[in-house]
C-alpha cells in the first residue's frame, strides 16, 4: 500500500543517501537507506517522521563504527548475498574456454541453419574479463562467503559457475549498486 510522502519525510529521507560513501560505508548505509523508504512509503502520521530521525541516528551510527573499523583494519564482512539476487560475474580465461566450444560446435553442426527448433549455444564469443549478470543460486557459509552462480551469457544460454567468491578480480561477483 503505497501512500502519499509528506513534504517533510521527503526532505528527511534525502538524509539517507549514502552514493557519496565509499564502498565498504556504503554497504552499512544501504540497508537503513532501504528501510526509511519502505516505512515513509506505507506508512503515515507523526510517528513516521519520529520513526526516519531515529533510524537516522542508528544509521549513522552503524556508519560510524564501521568506519572505525576500517581505520583499526578491521571492516566489517559483507553481507552474504541472499539466493536470487542479482551480481555481475567476471569471466575468467578457463570460463570463456569452456564456453566458446559450445557456440562453435552448434554452429559447425549445423543446426542453426537448419531451423529445426533445436536450442543449442548461440551467442557471442566471450573472452576473460568479459562482465555479465548472474543470479546467486547457492550460498556456501564459509570462511569466506562463496556463490554458485547461473551466469547469464549474451546469447540464449547460461553457464554455471560454482563456488565463487566475491571481488573485481577474473572469476569473481560483485554486487550491483541498487540505489535509488
Amino acid at each position: 500500500m503505497a501512500v502519499e510522502i509528506h513534504p517533510a519525510t521527503a526532505q528527511l529521507l534525502a538524509n539517507f543517501r549514502y552514493d557519496h560513501l565509499p564502498a565498504g560505508l556504503q554497504a552499512v548505509s544501504k540497508p537503513f537507506h532501504d528501510l526509511a523508504h519502505r516505512i515513509a512509503e506505507t506508512l503515515t502520521g507523526p510517528e513516521v517522521t519520529r520513526a526516519l530521525g531515529d533510524l537516522w541516528d542508528a544509521k549513522n551510527w552503524a556508519v560510524v563504527a564501521a568506519s572505525n573499523a576500517a581505520l583499526e583494519g578491521t571492516p566489517p564482512a559483507a553481507a552474504a548475498p541472499e539466493i536470487g539476487t542479482v551480481v555481475l560475474y567476471r569471466l575468467t580465461e578457463g570460463d570463456a574456454a569452456h564456453i566458446n566450444p559450445w557456440r562453435k560446435d552448434f554452429h559447425d553442426s549445423g543446426s542453426a541453419d537448419s531451423r529445426t527448433g533445436f536450442i543449442g549455444h548461440i551467442g557471442n564469443w566471450v573472452q576473460a574479463g568479459d562482465v555479465f549478470p548472474a543470479v546467486v543460486v547457492r550460498v556456501h557459509a564459509e570462511s569466506t562467503v562463496t556463490c554458485n552462480l547461473r551466469v547469464l551469457l549474451d546469447g540464449s544460454d547460461a553457464y554455471w559457475a560454482t563456488s565463487r567468491a566475491e571481488g573485481e578480480g577474473l572469476g569473481q561477483w560483485s554486487q550491483k549498486d541498487g540505489a535509488r
